[in-house]
């Protein structure tokens, strides 16, 4: 497997100006001429790549040895880049081109050629903009009842967290011609109260952890005509910034 990345760039970059300085040694009169052109690789590509360059450091990214019908492992079912912010290695960069593979759960970028594709290093993305939503990186942590290290999408973050984490999986299906294979995906939801994660994958759910104000919430439920089942991830963020109205 090819990686593509800076390191691989700077290594031909200096192979090439090795190259010709030698060359120049055979032919001292080109000496101007090689100080001008190896200036100017360098200064095209710190322009190219700029602050950059750190992105560009995981592996390139392997296909699937399949073709999905309907579906694909993304995020939306999209095929296409889309520019987006990410925060790697602490480092924030805007207008990157992302994509999210939600089966792999790797968020995958293009270099700056735009046709090279890689994986960024999931344990150095802290947190990404894409297509509207705002995904964070959380840990396992079997005491406050976080059971998956992975990318959540945050669907309301003050006091009181909302989280959806989005997954995918391979199905297959025979068919007449052989096997179908598709991604199915599936959602599910986590309220963070304190400093411990609920599943919360019902309205029922939801509320049963906001006990101490359940009946002004079913109450704002009603005179809002917010329907849970209708929109669950709008419901849940407006339940959780009505909560923390009623708690400030």
């Amino acid at each position: 497997m090819y990686k593509h990345g800076a390191l691989f760039i700077v290594m031909l970059f200096f192979a090439l100006c090795f190259h010709m300085r030698g060359y120049a040694q055979q032919y001292a009169a080109d000496t101007a001429q090689l100080h001008t052109v190896t200036t100017n690789m360098a200064d095209a590509f710190y322009k190219t790549v700029g602050e950059r360059a750190r992105l560009y450091n995981g592996p390139a990214v392997e296909p699937y040895d399949f073709v999905a019908t309907a579906t694909n492992a993304n995020f939306k079912d999209t095929a296409a880049f889309i520019n987006g912010n990410v925060k790697y290695d602490g480092i924030a960069y805007t207008n990157v081109p992302l994509l999210y593979n939600i089966d792999r759960d790797l968020l995958m970028a293009r270099m700056y050629n735009q046709f090279a594709q890689f994986d960024l290093l999931s344990n150095r993305v802290a947190d990404f903009d894409l297509m509207g939503h705002h995904f964070v990186r959380l840990y396992a942590d079997s005491l406050n009842k976080l059971s998956q290290t992975g990318f959540y999408d945050e669907l309301y973050a003050k006091k009181l967290q909302v989280f959806a984490r989005r997954t995918k999986s391979i199905q297959q299906e025979a068919v007449s011609r052989g096997i179908n294979r598709y991604f199915l995906p599936k959602t599910t939801y986590y309220l963070k109260k304190g400093a411990y994660y609920y599943s919360v994958n019902s309205q029922g759910a939801f509320l049963d952890v906001l006990k101490d104000k359940k009946k002004e919430l079913k109450q704002y439920l009603k005179d809002n005509k917010i329907r849970f089942r209708d929109d669950p991830e709008y419901a849940m963020a407006m339940i959780a910034a009505y909560y923390d109205h009623l708690t400030n």
